[in-house]
């Protein structure tokens, strides 16, 4: 299994921790008088935590979409809270534990800029107060079409790090991998400069990140 950027060094500590915890429980387990249950649920919870790590920071193959009409979902997760603002749209995506935690950028652009916030780490699921959270802010700009995407990667309580893959004045490629969140959380996004869009009728309960198209537009508007 392949894994993500960037997290080659967090998955081989916590590999290592591990390991140690588990020769420890099984010279406890050899060298005391220990029920034949505690073995199992010893190796049971190991082997448990051992395949969570490597799922989290998971990185898997994807033949994503390219449409250069349309934006991309820049995350999997459930989407939530699509709705229209002046000259564009604006949405979230939140990630569970189990989702891909990878990144992707939803249209062709340039990457303006990159700002990254320090703050708390609140459960998303409280609001008001997941406002303070850390996170990374990345604005990308498609000058030829004349379309903005700011695309926030917010922590949460889970989520203790955000990361961004590009440096600010960096071309990215719609779909292509732009960041992680390690341990998920939720992802904000919104698109200013289309001037004739139409948000995908329904809308999808579940987004996965390059391949489900979030709207359309018509470049040719005025």
């Amino acid at each position: 299994m392949k894994i993500a950027k960037g997290s080659t060094k967090i998955v081989s500590i916590i590999s290592s921790i591990m390991f140690v915890c588990t020769v420890t429980a099984i010279l406890i387990c050899i060298l005391l008088p220990t029920p034949i249950f505690w073995h199992f649920g010893i190796l049971g919870v190991i082997l448990f935590c051992g395949f969570f790590i490597f799922w989290t920071f998971r990185d898997p193959k994807r033949d994503v979409i390219i449409n250069s009409n349309g934006i991309i979902a820049p995350a999997d997760g459930t989407l939530m809270d699509v709705k229209k603002i002046k000259d564009g749209f604006s949405c979230q995506i939140l990630m569970s534990p189990f989702n891909v935690h990878m990144n992707r950028s939803p249209i062709d652009g340039v990457v303006k800029s990159i700002i990254f916030q320090k703050g708390s780490h609140w459960p998303v699921y409280f609001t008001n107060y997941a406002k303070r959270n850390q996170r990374n802010i990345i604005v990308i700009k498609n000058t030829k079409l004349g379309i903005t995407a700011e695309f926030t990667q917010v922590s949460g309580i889970y989520g203790r790090r955000t990361v961004a893959y590009p440096k600010e004045g960096d071309e990215v490629k719609q779909s292509e991998l732009i960041g992680i969140i390690r341990f998920g959380s939720i992802i904000n996004l919104k698109v200013t400069g289309l001037k004739n869009f139409k948000l995908i009728n329904p809308i999808p309960k579940n987004a996965r990140a390059g391949l489900t198209v979030l709207a359309t537009f018509d470049e040719e508007s005025d």
